[in-house]
C-alpha cells in the first residue's frame, strides 16, 4: 500500500473514532503528499512527510525556548503521528556497524570527510539518523 492511501484510511479511522487532532495531522500530511507535483523538483511521498516532520521539530524547539509547554505538548503528538508514516531508523548500535563497514570497504581518510559523509547518506541515507551517522563517521575516519 503506497503512503498516500494508507493516509487515507487513516483519514477515515481517525474520523469515524473522533481523533480530531489526529485527523487535522493525516490531512496536513495527505495535502502535502497530494502536491508533489507541484514542487520545484522531484520528490517522492516519505521526503514530503519527512520535511513536514522537520518543520514541526524546528517548531517545538522554539516553543521550548519559549516556554510554551503546551504548545510544545501538541507539537510532540503531532510529531508522533508524522513518525508513524516515516521508514523506522536504524538504532545507534547498528548505525555504528554499517559506518565502520562502510570505511574499512572505502578509503576515505578524515580530510576527505565531506565525501565520504555524502556517499554514506547516499548509501544509507533513509534507514539512518543523519546527526547519529555524522559523528560515528567523523570517530571511525579520525581513527583509521
Amino acid at each position: 500500500m503506497d503512503l498516500q492511501t494508507r493516509l487515507q484510511e487513516d483519514m477515515k479511522t481517525a474520523m469515524k473514532s473522533g481523533q480530531k487532532d489526529r485527523l487535522s495531522v493525516i490531512r496536513m500530511l495527505l495535502s502535502d503528499v497530494k502536491n508533489i507535483d507541484l514542487a520545484p523538483k522531484p520528490t517522492t511521498a516519505e521526503e514530503v512527510v519527512a520535511s513536514y516532520g522537520k518543520k514541526l521539530r524546528k517548531s517545538m524547539e522554539e516553543y521550548e525556548k519559549l516556554g510554551k509547554a503546551v504548545v510544545v505538548e501538541k507539537l510532540r503528538f503531532e510529531i508522533a503521528v508524522v513518525d508513524e508514516y516515516l521508514p523506522k531508523k536504524e538504532s545507534a548500535g547498528d548505525t555504528e556497524k554499517l559506518v565502520y563497514e562502510f570505511v574499512a570497504k572505502n578509503a576515505f581518510t578524515e580530510k576527505q570527510f565531506g565525501q565520504a559523509m555524502g556517499a554514506f547518506m547516499k548509501a544509507y541515507g533513509t534507514t539512518v539518523e543523519p546527526s547519529v551517522a555524522n559523528s560515528l563517521l567523523r570517530k571511525a575516519l579520525a581513527g583509521k
